[in-house]
């Protein structure tokens, strides 16, 4: 006798309130369903069910939804609500039909029942997508041999996406090889900062900064349960008032939800295992073997994969994993609650000891110091000073000092010195000069520096100290004069600063943007030399400041407009490279060399010196720079839309939602902007840029925001504007004598043409205080580099040159086979790009 169906286990789910639009899920379950099987695979509260009817409202043409329960681990009781679904879908008689077979059959054939079904499921009148939701809650091995036989045999017009909170005992393996298997996991399904942005803004939960919310996307990972259970928590914590920046997953709503949905699933031999290993931040078989005293820990991870419980393979084929970031701290705070302290401080010095052993010292420091084990991590981290400082990882190093140092416990003064030149090349140059100054101190009161066994500590002193100077003031004199007092010692065998490649510069495109080129207050060639010359002897060939003696010389040279001078000078920059692996100075040379192709229009190979480096680099900040260089490159060839597509590889503004203030970035968009005829969009990009240009005394990026705020007032026929914002970069370029800032934009060249002539003529009042010579230097140094003709693809070129020669629209046209309409359309492009109104001013400009 036939059972009665549920019409709600077979209806689509209906959302209840607004829906964040994942418009890229969608297009993934678009593809994924022209498969004839779509996987979708995560744990609880990633939103499974939500995309996919979400999908399936938008979807077009017939869907037959079944939400599977425990009640359907029954083979015959599941085909039937599959096979009732599908033909319901196209309202046709045969779902009564084919239900009445399969309870007359007077034997039960779990084949010939996929077979029929299979069979009237391909006479159906048009496709029809099958999703089966919650499939995990089948534990009966007839229904997957059945659904086996049923995916082996099934009609071209049928595919089938099957929702599972873990993996499931089908053959999915023969399924991928044979390309008939897509698959979304929890890495789709993770929702993103725009996408957690919209889904509080439908909740009306307001973060006071951006960084807040990512805060929370962060912490939970994405996980849509996690981030609702966030909503609540922050939204029953009234005295925050929109702070929510302390939000750390550690809420009851959380935990309760973590510890019902998987804790409380698992066998009390399964609770321990979870507790124990909650303490590292990777699991492997062998170390949770060893900190656990068991042998079955591979066979524990791999179920707890399997299960899909809040468990993350870090690892294809290696079995190394890591817990979900909330999963781990709520498991943390029961261990807490269920283990004494001093229990927990004993399980941290094993995995101290366990993963030093290993060679993973970072993660044993980490644990050391959770096991208060101060005099074991001081040894660890001073034994792997140099790997910890070359790899860059200053904020750790400093937060480990600053853990001793909070903790009452006495720094030796070598580790001090390190934290001093940490602290420097962190930025926090009040902090390492405190640190300096405070070993002096120390020095008064027990006379260290005279102690042998500090020797090392001291020679390594000086060499801070004058790092120090330099990022401070950039008085080159004074750090020679320090550096020079290290090397007429004698060097230390305990010294490790000179097996670091001391940084100058983390993160700036161009030194002159650096304090060390003193954010483009150009010294004369003559002075700078004085210093350099001092860092370009023998005794300086293993300092990297050798190097950037070099570089700060080649951009200078640039500027100067000394090509070939600045050419000479970036090799010998970049012959440093195999000594000291630092980004800070090859890629500002690498833009240098590029800028130099470029001038000379040999793009292509710009932009090969700039891919050369974009293999090397690891970094995104400076991957992001070499894309935005590339887009400057495209907009010199007028490609807009490359230049645009560089842009868009950048990271600037993805994943985190914040619109980063890079000056280098924002004025590239402003040329496109100007490239694309919106010079107000232009203006308001440039005048920010300006402005904290001003605040933090760049010179440079003055410069080379007034010149494009001049170009913004010119093109919207704002003269006096125009030529104000030109005179103020002049006015900050002509100590310094700043030349390819201004030239490097062609389009100023008639503009700076104006500015001369209104000077000469003495329209400027108080302005014309400029030194006309030069103004007529630039001029004079633009002339043959920057032909007005450059600016102009080469048909546009024929135009003009007709045009000057006299010729009319129509006589144009003809010499060139073009309609009258489309001259005009030439000419109007033309006007633009040459800061004119008219055909006389045209010819004219082109005439000088």
């Amino acid at each position: 006798m036939q059972g009665v169906l549920l019409t709600s286990k077979i209806t689509l789910p209906m959302n209840t309130g607004k829906i964040v639009e994942r418009e890229r899920l969608t297009q993934l379950l678009q593809r994924g369903s022209r498969s004839k099987l779509l996987f979708v695979r995560a744990p609880a509260g990633y939103g499974k069910t939500t995309m996919l009817s979400q999908w399936a409202i938008q979807h077009e043409g017939p869907i037959a939804w079944f939400t599977v329960d425990v009640t359907d681990n029954d083979p015959l009781r599941f085909w039937e609500y599959v096979a009732y679904t599908v033909f319901a879908s196209f309202r046709c008689s045969t779902a009564s039909s084919i239900l009445s077979r399969f309870h007359t059959q007077s034997s039960f054939s779990s084949e010939k029942l996929i077979d029929s079904l299979l069979n009237e499921i391909s006479l159906l009148p048009g496709n029809i997508q099958i999703i089966i939701d919650d499939y995990h809650l089948i534990e009966n091995a007839n229904i997957h041999a059945m659904m086996e036989q049923f995916m082996n045999y099934l009609p071209s017009n049928t595919k089938v996406c099957l929702s599972s909170r873990m993996d499931l005992p089908l053959p999915f393996a023969k399924w991928r090889e044979k390309s008939w298997l897509s698959e979304i996991g929890i890495e789709q399904l993770r929702l993103t900062y725009e996408e957690g942005k919209e889904f509080y803004e439908q909740q009306n939960i307001v973060f006071d900064h951006a960084h807040h919310l990512q805060t929370v996307v962060d912490v939970t990972e994405g996980w849509a349960a996690g981030l609702q259970l966030a909503g609540l928590s922050l939204a029953s914590d009234s005295e925050r008032d929109g702070d929510f920046s302390q939000f750390d997953g550690r809420h009851p709503f959380v935990a309760e939800f973590l510890m019902k949905e998987v804790f409380e699933t698992l066998s009390p031999s399964s609770h321990f295992f979870l507790l124990c290993t909650s303490i590292l931040d990777q699991l492997t078989p062998e170390i949770c073997d060893k900190l656990t005293r068991r042998s079955d820990s591979h066979e524990r991870l791999h179920e707890l994969e399997k299960k899909g419980l809040f468990i993350i393979r870090l690892h294809e084929k290696e079995p190394i994993f890591r817990y979900h970031n909330l999963l781990t701290k709520t498991l943390r705070s029961e261990l807490k609650n269920r283990y004494a302290d001093d229990f927990i401080v004993l399980m941290n010095e094993k995995a101290a000891l366990i993963l030093y052993e290993k060679g993973d010292f970072i993660c044993a420091i980490e644990h050391a110091f959770n096991g208060h084990m101060y005099g074991r991590a001081e040894e660890w981290i001073m034994a792997n000073i140099i790997d910890v400082l070359t790899a860059e990882r200053f904020t750790v190093f400093v937060r480990w000092i600053r853990t001793l140092l909070d903790n009452y416990y006495d720094v030796n003064p070598q580790m001090k010195v390190m934290y001093a030149f940490a602290l420097a090349a962190l930025h926090n140059l009040e902090g390492a000069d405190r640190i300096l100054i405070d070993l002096e101190s120390q020095d008064k009161m027990d006379q260290w520096m005279g102690k042998a066994e500090y020797s090392g500590a001291v020679y390594d002193f000086l060499g801070v100290k004058a790092y120090l100077i330099i990022l401070r003031t950039g008085d080159m004199g004074q750090a020679l004069k320090l550096i020079k007092q290290r090397l007429d010692s004698i060097k230390p065998e305990d010294s490790v600063w000179d097996a670091i490649a001391t940084q100058y510069n983390q993160t700036e495109s161009s030194l002159f943007r650096t304090t060390i080129c003193s954010k483009g207050k150009l010294l004369p060639d003559e002075n700078e030399m004085f210093y350099f010359n001092g860092f370009r002897t023998d005794a300086f060939e293993n300092f990297n400041m050798a190097g950037y003696s070099c570089g700060i010389r080649a951009e200078k040279l640039y500027e100067w407009n000394r090509l070939e001078e600045a050419s000479e000078e970036q090799k010998k920059a970049m012959s440093f490279r195999n000594r000291f692996q630092d980004p800070g100075l090859f890629i500002p040379m690498a833009f240098l060399e590029s800028r130099i192709h470029a001038l000379k229009k040999n793009f292509l190979e710009a932009h090969t010196a700039l891919d050369n480096e974009l293999e090397k680099v690891n970094a995104q900040h400076w991957k992001d720079a070499l894309y935005i260089m590339k887009a400057l490159f495209f907009l010199r060839e007028n490609k807009v839309v490359q230049a645009e597509n560089e842009l868009a590889k950048t990271r600037m503004k993805n994943n985190r939602g914040l619109a980063l203030e890079n000056p280098f970035r924002s004025l590239v968009d402003a040329r496109i902007l100007l490239e694309k005829g919106q010079p107000e969009d232009a203006l308001q990009l440039i005048i920010r840029v300006k402005m904290q240009a001003l605040e933090e005394e760049q010179v440079t990026t003055i410069i080379e925001s007034a010149v494009l705020e001049a170009l913004c007032y010119s093109m919207l026929s704002n003269e006096a504007e125009a030529l104000y914002a030109l005179h103020e970069a002049i006015v900050r370029g002509e100590p310094y004598g700043y030349l390819r800032t201004f030239i490097d934009e062609p389009t100023i060249i008639p503009l700076l043409k104006r500015y001369l002539k209104s000077h000469r003529q003495g329209l400027l009042g108080q302005r014309d205080t400029v030194s006309l010579s030069y103004v007529e230097h630039l001029l004079s140094e633009s002339r043959g580099k920057n032909n007005v003709l450059d600016l102009l693809t080469p048909r546009e070129q024929e135009v003009i040159q007709l045009l000057a020669s006299g010729a009319s629209n129509r006589d144009i046209a003809k010499q060139l086979f073009l309609k009258e309409g489309t001259v005009r359309v030439y000419l109007t492009s033309i006007y633009e790009k040459l800061n004119v109104n008219s055909r006389t001013q045209a010819i004219l400009l082109l005439s000088e």
